[in-house]
Order: C-alpha cells, then sequence, then structure tokens
C-alpha cells in the first residue's frame, strides 16, 4: 500500500468513527454520555489534524494539537464538575 491509500483509509475510519461519536453526542440520553462523546469528538479532531500534519509535513500544526487537546481536557474537566454538582443535594 502506499502512503496515499494509508492517509486516506485513516481518513475515512476517523471520519467514520467522528461521525457516531457526534451522533452519541446529540443522541446521548444523559450528560455523562454526552460529555465523553465529546471527549472523543476532541479526540478525533486532534487524530485528524496530526494526520494533515504528517501529509503536508507542517510541523506547527504540532502546536494546535496541543492546545486543542489542553482546551479538551479543560473543558470536559468543567463539564465532570458541573455533572458532579447536579447529583448532589443542596
Amino acid at each position: 500500500m502506499t502512503f496515499s491509500e494509508q492517509f486516506f483509509m485513516l481518513l475515512f475510519c476517523l471520519s467514520l468513527s467522528l461521525l457516531m461519536a457526534v451522533l452519541r453526542f446529540i443522541l446521548g440520553p444523559s450528560q455523562p454520555d454526552r460529555a465523553i462523546a465529546f471527549e472523543v469528538i476532541i479526540i478525533h479532531i486532534v487524530g485528524l489534524i496530526a494526520l494533515y500534519s504528517i501529509a503536508t509535513n507542517q510541523s506547527f500544526l504540532i502546536d494546535v494539537i496541543i492546545v486543542v487537546s489542553v482546551l479538551g481536557f479543560l473543558s470536559t474537566s468543567a463539564i465532570a464538575k458541573y455533572i458532579g454538582k447536579e447529583g448532589k443535594n443542596p
């Protein structure tokens, strides 16, 4: 297999699983399901940026990957804290 065939196969697999994660985010029956789906979406975005960075040989996108990862972690932590407070009785 050539690099371009592998690239498009990885792109297809990532896009398909990203679509399933977006569906889980939209249809998720509870807030924890949506929080986990959001984290999975962020991971897929990081993977797509990394794949693009490798394909185009642009190393500055590694900084973008780090920023997106940190923002995804912080937002997931905030969502988890919100969900944790929601379950407690005042």
